[in-house]
């Protein structure tokens, strides 16, 4: 069977393979020699035996000569159990992460290409992939990005053509948050183009405090009260620990060649609302002297309920996006890209101000005898505030151009460039109003800029340059961005890559970067939000505040110094386990942060940001906290970040079948499975296509080794569950992964000449305690005939913040914390006995997934042992234990 006929179904419906199984059926008990398989052409993806090419590049590659630090094939791919790009990269965060300090997602490239988001290939089904490549943050620059991100190059195959439908549900084992979901997926790919369709709708349910085990706040007694003594009010029915929900995403792509030209368009539109419960209002009273329900003067606090809902705060956002991409060559030596993206999106936030009631107050300072402020109110005697709103309105245009190729060549190789050039053109707009107050917010920012990358070959192994150093580049990197509102600034960088072994991989490089804030971290509407719990270090106490959240116009551009030094180790050609090692040591000048905890020390630092009123007993209790971005003065850290990668390939129960038929000791395995009409067709065209009638059948798809029987048409095996062969076959996999980050140093100097604060010992700017010195990550998974378990672990060390005064120090003790997460999958459409049983099973996965399972949370403790109110641990992670059931059907 040719090769083409390996359409990739999905993972179980290897249909090509059935299909050869029906021609070779009469040939299966005779024993041939089997035929050499043909080298991949560079549009064959498909899950075959790898056929390596000394001094060729796989399909797809990235630009330069670093290699992957790490490569999955289709059942690497499939052995994760994941049904999207965007699960996988989830499944892959410790290996995708970052040390460099970018904090944001990885740089996402397609077939070794630029594309204009993620957005265009965030949904595609796994199915669909031949290839991933994962590589360090180096690789970057030579696609006009900065160093500080890793990067992941998804190849897709060739041909494929699938609806998807999956129906899951998310429930808290205590109860409570239920979060189903529904996704829909068209996908089309043909050797000129690929069409792509995604809608998906999640609504989830409010998690309010009664649901969990959240301490009831106590009143205290009202003194001089004559009818009530003391406040009876429950507000944990009242007040959502997670809002209720909706959120809806439309996601298209439609891509094509043009000749050597490639172009692609994608669009997408998500809108989201979100509503929560602040608790019930409350309001004070001030009763004088001489009040007929009073003994004496005193101030009253009154929770309300009744005539009065509960304080809500609702959200809502739309967003939309339009991307288009193109990719040609101007030579053999020139490629260049051009991406231009559109972004729109406009928020509003609804926070409900609370209770009026001065005109009460008006009549108890009268001493009126029908104003009881200890009696039943309602709306007729308080009144409420005006709803505190806040909008904006972001736009963005970008566009970029891409250029790179080779220079010249020197005896070690060639020496390669990258040049970008970028433009970009946002605006962000925001109003608030607040007690009658209106604020307004505007950024404008224009951007040019530019950036130049050049790799340098010293000597060449391969090509027995000074072959005795090993293989030796170096590069450097320039970057220039225009603000018109920041003025210029610039990004510089250099570094090496050598390879003294082959085994043996060493990255060593240097950045130095200036970062402006954002258009939202200096636009954002102020947003008001009452009745938050927070621990108040300076009285030692728990408060429940006002937040104030939002941009800050005043913020300035950031600096950073970044020395990394990188090894990767495979010791084993012949096994896929790698060993990495990053060392990470950076400096930044004046950076961008979110407003610490509430420390002494910081209220010291940034007196403007707190608010105090003093209470009966003579404190200054806090009741306001603005937690609007800032600059801190300087922050250093050093890391150590080390990890081993480990996957075997396992032979399943089906490729001993087909071994067994192949050599004409067993019978067709396949025998009694029809192929789809729909696969029949795709069969048809195929051979039509590539001039199919040439060969005799190919072998079944799936085990690894040469094809079956077959004349020079013969092709290897096909995709989807059963496929697959050498090293990137198909069968099972076992896998493992583990990360361990030490962190040496971790400091903050919150202003010149003010505090510096020790993450690793005892400070802390935020409100999970300080840096841990000692992180873990793990991962676990065993797949093989269509079942699969996979392990999820993190874990990280205990640390300790010293957050008040000298006077009244205030000690808390943040405990280490570890979660392991388990999901079981079954691929039905790779148990023959079932798809022979039952048809409809074939594309359809089912899906456990048990995340915490052992619900922990992290325990915070004072210096009597006690939990302060503001870290209860339902506080902390209020969902715990969580159970996820999804079903998942593809469609040929």
């Amino acid at each position: 069977m040719i090769r083409t006929t390996k359409l990739l179904t999905l993972a179980l419906a290897a249909t090509p393979a059935f299909a050869s199984a029906q021609q070779a059926t009469t040939k299966s008990t005779t024993k041939q020699a089997p035929a050499a398989a043909p080298a991949a052409a560079p549009d064959d993806s498909e899950d075959g035996p790898d056929i390596v090419v000394r001094g060729a590049r796989q399909p797809g590659s990235v630009i330069g000569d670093i290699p992957p630090e790490q490569q999955l094939s289709p059942a690497d791919i499939r052995s994760y159990g994941v049904s999207s790009i965007t699960e996988l990269l989830t499944e892959l965060a410790p290996q995708i992460r970052s040390d460099r300090g970018g904090g944001g997602a990885p740089v996402i490239l397609l077939d070794g290409k630029r594309i204009s988001g993620f957005a265009e290939i965030r949904d595609l089904p796994t199915e669909a992939i031949a290839r991933v490549d994962i590589l360090p943050e180096e690789v970057a620059l030579k696609y006009g990005y900065t160093a500080d991100q890793k990067v992941v190059n998804f190849v897709l195959r060739r041909r494929f053509r699938a609806a998807t439908v999956e129906l899951s549900d998310k429930l808290a084992t205590e109860g409570g948050r239920n979060a189903p979901q529904g996704e829909l997926d068209l996908l089309q790919i043909a050797n000129k183009g690929r069409v792509n369709l995604h809608l998906e709708y999640q609504p989830v349910e409010a998690l309010t405090e009664s649901e969990r085990s959240i301490l009831p706040t106590v009143r205290p007694t009202i003194p001089g009260a004559t009818t009530v003594a003391t406040d009876p009010t429950d507000q944990r029915p009242f007040r959502t620990l997670l809002p209720s929900g909706r959120t809806f995403n439309a996601n298209s792509t439609y891509a094509r060649s043009f000749g050597a030209v490639s172009g692609t368009l994608n669009g997408t539109l998500s809108a989201s609302n979100t509503t929560g419960l602040q608790g019930l209002p409350s309001t004070t009273l001030v009763v004088p002297a001489g009040n007929p329900f009073s003994a004496s003067a005193v101030t009253v606090s009154r929770t309300l309920g009744g005539d009065f809902s509960p304080l809500k705060q609702r959200t809502s956002a739309i967003a939309a996006h339009l991307g288009t991409t193109f990719n040609g060559a101007i030579s053999t030596a020139w490629q260049w890209s051009v991406t231009g993206t559109y972004d729109h999106s406009e928020s509003k936030t609804f926070t409900d101000a609370g209770l009026d009631a001065t005109a009460f107050n008006a009549r108890l300072a009268a001493n009126d005898p029908t104003a009881n402020p200890f009696g039943a109110l309602g709306a007729s005697q308080i009144g409420t505030r005006a709803t505190t709103r806040g909008y904006s309105t972001s736009d963005e245009g970008k566009l970029d151009v891409l250029l790179n190729g080779t220079i010249f060549k020197l005896p070690a190789g060639e020496v390669s460039t990258s040049v970008h050039l970028g433009g970009d053109i946002s605006s962000f707009n925001s109003r608030s109003y607040r007690a009658g107050l209106t604020s307004t917010g505007a950024v404008t920012r224009n951007i040019v800029n530019g950036q130049l990358n050049v790799d340098v070959p010293l000597t060449s192994r391969a090509k027995d340059v000074l072959a005795a150093i090993g293989t030796l580049s170096v590069n450097g990197n320039v970057a220039v961005n225009h603000l018109s509102d920041f003025g210029t600034l610039t990004t510089l960088g250099y570094g090496l890559n050598w390879s003294p072994i082959v085994p043996l991989r060493i990255i060593a490089s240097a950045t130095m970067q200036d970062t402006a804030p954002s258009a939202t971290q200096l636009g954002n509407p102020q947003i008001v939000t009452p009745n938050v719990p927070v621990f108040d270090y300076v009285l030692g106490q728990n408060a429940s505040v006002t937040t104030v959240s939002g941009g800050n116009p005043n913020l300035i551009a950031s600096n950073s110094h970044t020395y990394k030094l990188s090894a990767t180790i495979k010791p084993w050609s012949t096994k896929d386990l790698s060993l990495t090692a990053t060392y990470i040591d950076a400096r930044i000048e004046n950076p961008i942060a979110a407003f610490p905890t509430a420390t002494a020390a910081i209220e010291t630092a940034f007196p403007s940001r707190f608010t105090r009123v003093r209470d009966a007993n003579g404190d200054l209790v806090l009741t306001q906290f603005d937690t609007r971005p800032i600059n801190f003065a300087q922050s250093s850290r050093s890391e150590l970040r080390w990890g081993i990668n480990f996957s075997m390939a396992l032979k399943s129960k089906l490729q001993k079948q087909i071994e067994a038929w192949r050599a004409g000791t067993g019978p067709n395995p396949f025998a009694g499975i029809k192929v789809p009409d729909s696969v029949q067709r795709q069969i048809a065209q195929a051979r039509a296509e590539r001039g199919g009638g040439a060969g005799g059948p190919g072998g079944p798809g799936g085990p690894g080794g040469p094809g079956g029987p077959g004349g020079p048409g013969g092709g290897r095996g096909g995709f989807g569950g059963f496929g697959g062969g050498g090293r990137g076959g198909g069968g099972g996999r076992l896998q493992f992964a583990l990360y361990h980050t030490w962190h040496f140093s971790e400091r903050v100097l919150v202003q010149r000449g003010g505090p510096a604060l020790d993450l690793l010992n005892g400070d802390a700017i935020g409100s999970n305690g300080g840096q841990p010195r000692h992180e873990l990550e793990g991962q676990a998974g065993y797949s093989n005939n269509g079942l699969g378990v996979r392990l999820s672990a993190n874990w990280q060390s205990a640390t300790d913040v010293n957050g008040g005064t000298l006077g009244n120090p205030q000690n808390l003790h943040f405990s280490s914390l570890g979660t392991l997460g388990v999901r079981l999958f079954g691929d039905l459409g790779q148990r023959l006995d079932l798809v022979k049983a039952h048809p409809w099973m074939r594309g359809m996965r089912v899906a456990l997934a048990v995340d915490n399972l052992f619900d922990t949370r992290q325990r915070v403790t004072n210096a009597s042992g006690t939990t302060p109110v503001a870290y209860q641990p339902d506080y902390l992670n209020p969902l715990g234990r969580t159970v996820r059931i999804s079903i998942r059907k593809l469609f040929l």
